[in-house]
């Protein structure tokens, strides 16, 4: 059976609300929300098209940690961009920490991964190895921990397109495998992009 290539390369408002902003996240930090709001929910969706095609119930208790340390990574992403000069070391790597903690859940993610239906299993590595390579896009965005109090309010994000992201992941989705319960779930498991005006007042945090 194929093994995933589990780390791979990343992928490649409006003035008046952020003038009504005070203490608004440094873009970096609001690049982190939008990746984090795409990839969480795709990686509990690989454990639900998993559980479809064993006929088993979804890990819960694995889906309800994929979701508390990516609220972890977010919740100290905005810590770090906040703190202060003398907290903002141990800030970062209590952050670099949730991230690691984030990608074992992706590990453990990958080690069910593995069903006996080949069509389903080929959604299944193409679906992971893309939300794997999110890693590799979260650890672009975080400043070095190095000079953390420098680095922490940088105001350019590297580019990440999370539009790019979900395209990619609905369409790989959409593919049929031939099980008629996997392919009958699949719809419910698309990612839905907001409206323009909903990315505006939550200043890109859903997209």
């Amino acid at each position: 059976m194929r093994k995933v290539p589990f780390m791979k390369g990343t992928l490649v408002v409006t003035v008046s609300l952020a003038m009504l902003c005070t203490g608004c996240s440094t873009p970096w930090v609001s690049t982190l929300d939008s990746i984090l709001a795409a990839a969480a929910p795709a990686l509990i969706n690989i454990l639900q098209i998993v559980a479809v095609a064993k006929g088993l119930p979804v890990n819960a208790s694995l889906e309800a940690k994929i979701n508390a340390d990516a609220s972890v990574i977010k919740t100290l992403a905005g810590d770090f961009a906040k703190a202060s000069s003398g907290s903002a070391p141990g800030v970062c790597q209590e952050l670099q920490g949730a991230v690691s903690a984030y990608e074992a859940d992706q590990q453990l993610v990958l080690q069910m991964a593995q069903v006996s239906d080949p069509n389903t299993q080929t959604k299944i590595v193409l679906l992971t190895d893309l939300v794997g390579g999110t890693i590799s896009a979260i650890a672009a965005v975080i400043p070095s921990c190095q000079n953390a109090a420098a680095f922490r309010n940088l105001n350019a994000a590297p580019p990440y397109r999370v539009s790019t992201f979900e395209a990619e992941y609905n369409r790989i989705l959409a593919t049929a495998t031939g099980n008629a319960a996997v392919d009958a779930a699949m719809p419910k498991l698309k990612l839905h992009r907001h409206s323009k005006f909903v990315q505006a007042v939550t200043l890109g945090r859903l997209q």
